[in-house]
């Protein structure tokens, strides 16, 4: 399958020449690739190259996160009740291997993310659509679960998704799940090809052996470095540092027009940027505005921006409600005395607004994001359902900061003052700002407060926070899916991935979010929602801080560039011409 001597060929040739000068296109980035198992993979690096060589059912209109067309599928339905979907699949499709796409692909595929469900991948999600868990069997149910019980968990897996035909599927959940459809747009769920997987000792598909593969790391079998997608390229090669694929002569779309392309990680910018300037790479990665006013004016170059491009990662300052005082050094003394803070110090309402009133906006777009950036109300994206544009923004108001910093606990806060760390994760820069601009405003404002602002490695740095040490730290979201649930669950509900990290316990909110999970009125989901933006606006859990505008960097021979924020690479290479 994989053709190595091909691939280190076509690399070698494009160390000595111009990128530009051949059907190639030349992608240098930093972070490496994690793996190209679509059931194991969850991040950005990964996605770039699973998103061209796998394909899901339906797929995006060019940069459009509302409007979808038919890829492996050509049609699909639901039942009344939301709890059912039903997917013809296209005719005449193979897979790289030869392999012919069958109804037996999606089955083996939806079965095997539930089988494996990685604690560190993305499966999650689907599980819980699928099975009403996030967990895998062996985190499900336990060190103490019969044969019987396991037994019963795999005939829900079974159930998930069962043919009907060939060309049709019928996939059954657990309970109505209005984001289900969305869902199945993510790299989980791009379609593998059964045969070859077994063939090269993946799970088998039977009962006898599953549960010898719940949880395992799929970095250690086949598709870590091996692919057969249906996808417009193939996986030509991939050394852990550099990916190189070829287009699918067999793709059962439109012939791409772009012959080869190169992945390559490069972690020092100052290469990128010398590369993409002397036509060595086809596209760049710049890692900031700042950095990008470098390239402006460059002969060759081509900075792709509109106006609505906003990013759709949030980006919060969190607020600790609960903090984990034991072995802390951020908290100092623990007390509301002058010399540290409590654990409760964030849980009064007023202490987090007299915080979120220190936070100037304008600078920070200004500053940080070079004025191109959006200040946000709530933790949604702004084109996402349910997103409130008629509410302000907390932005710098010394008046409103020290009313709410002289009501919070009493009066004690402002008297006695405090001394605590925040945190963010090292080389985020982004996240170190906004943190600093709020630590020198909040230390003008009373003698007594004082805030430092320390970084910490990013693996330390999430464990730090899963403990629940973190006072006051900066982390960010970016969807897997184009639904509003995958970020005001996370970060509102009592049961999200934040809520370890914060201590949010709210009722009201949970509620909201949860009504808003069970019903597929998509007028009713959106009320559901603007309510979450008013409690969070009231009551301030968290704050956003400004989204920036995107920008893509290339030369100026690539054409058909658009920004999809569901791509890790932002666009398909399917879609860009080399002129």
């Amino acid at each position: 399958m994989r053709k190595a001597f091909t691939g280190l060929a076509l690399a070698a040739a494009l160390l000595f020449g111009s990128a530009s000068a051949q059907n190639t296109f030349v992608y240098q980035t930093f972070g490496g690739i994690d793996t190209l198992d679509p059931a194991q993979a969850y991040d950005t690096a990964s996605s770039v190259a699973i998103e061209n060589i796998y394909e899901t059912l339906y797929d995006y209109v060019g940069e459009s996160v509302t409007e979808f067309q038919g890829s492996l599928a050509t049609d699909w339905s639901s039942n009344d009740a939301g709890d059912e979907y039903t997917f013809t699949l296209r005719d005449g499709v193979t897979f790289h291997s030869g392999n012919e796409f069958t109804c037996a692909d999606v089955e083996y595929t939806v079965e095997r993310m539930l089988v494996h469900n990685p604690s560190d991948g993305g499966v999650w999600f689907l599980a819980e659509s699928f099975l009403g868990t996030q967990a895998n069997a062996d985190a499900f149910l336990g060190d103490d679960a019969t044969d019987a019980e396991y037994a019963d968990y795999f005939a829900r897996i079974q159930g998930a998704a069962e043919c009907i035909d060939d060309s049709t599927i019928q996939f059954t959940l657990d309970a109505p799940d209005p984001t289900f459809f969305t869902k199945m747009m993510s790299d989980v769920a791009r379609i593998v090809d059964r045969d070859f997987a077994i063939d090269n000792g993946l799970w088998d598909g039977t009962e006898a052996t599953w549960r010898d593969w719940v949880g395992i790391n799929l970095r250690e079998h086949h598709l870590h470095d091996a692919a057969s997608g249906t996808g417009a390229y193939e996986l030509v090669d991939w050394d852990g540092e550099q990916l190189v694929a070829q287009r699918y002569d067999g793709y059962w779309g439109d012939t791409p027009a772009v012959q080869d392309v190169v992945v390559q990680t490069v972690d020092e910018q100052s290469t990128r940027l010398l590369a993409i300037q002397a036509g060595d790479a086809s596209r760049g990665q710049v890692d900031d505005r700042a950095t990008l006013e470098q390239l402006r004016g460059a002969e060759g170059v081509t900075i792709h921006e509109e106006p609505n491009w906003l990013s759709t990662t949030v980006g919060m300052v969190f607020f600790n409600s609960n903090i984990n005082t034991d072995n802390n050094p951020d908290v100092g003394s623990g007390q509301l005395d002058g010399d540290g803070i409590p654990a409760n110090f964030f849980d009064d309402a007023n202490m987090r607004k007299c915080f979120a009133y220190n936070f100037d906006q304008q600078a920070f777009i200004d500053q940080v994001l070079q004025g191109q950036g959006e200040a946000l109300t709530m933790g949604l994206p702004p084109s996402f359902l349910g997103y409130r544009d008629d509410l302000p923004v907390y932005d710098v108001d010394y008046a409103a900061a020290e009313e709410a910093c002289q009501a919070a606990h009493g009066g004690a806060v402002w008297e006695n003052g405090f001394d605590f760390t925040a945190t963010y994760n090292a080389g985020n820069t982004t996240r170190q700002a906004a943190l600093n601009i709020i630590k020198d405003n909040i230390e003008f404002m009373n003698p007594g407060f004082r805030m430092d602002v320390r970084e910490l490695a990013w693996p330390d740095y999430l464990a730090y926070t899963d403990e629940g040490k973190g006072t006051m730290f900066a982390l960010g979201w970016a969807p897997s899916y184009a639904d509003s649930d995958y970020f005001l669950h996370p970060f509102y509900h009592s049961e999200g991935f934040y809520s370890g990290r914060t201590g949010i316990d709210n009722p009201e909110l949970d509620a909201l979010i949860d009504a808003a999970r069970e019903t597929v009125d998509a007028d009713e989901r959106e009320d559901l929602y603007q309510q979450v933006g008013q409690i969070a606006y009231d009551e301030m859990p968290m704050l956003p801080y400004p989204s920036p505008n995107e920008f893509i960097v290339t030369r100026d021979n690539v054409q058909g560039v658009y920004l999809n924020p569901m791509y890790g690479g932002q666009f398909l290479w399917k879609d860009i011409v080399l002129d």
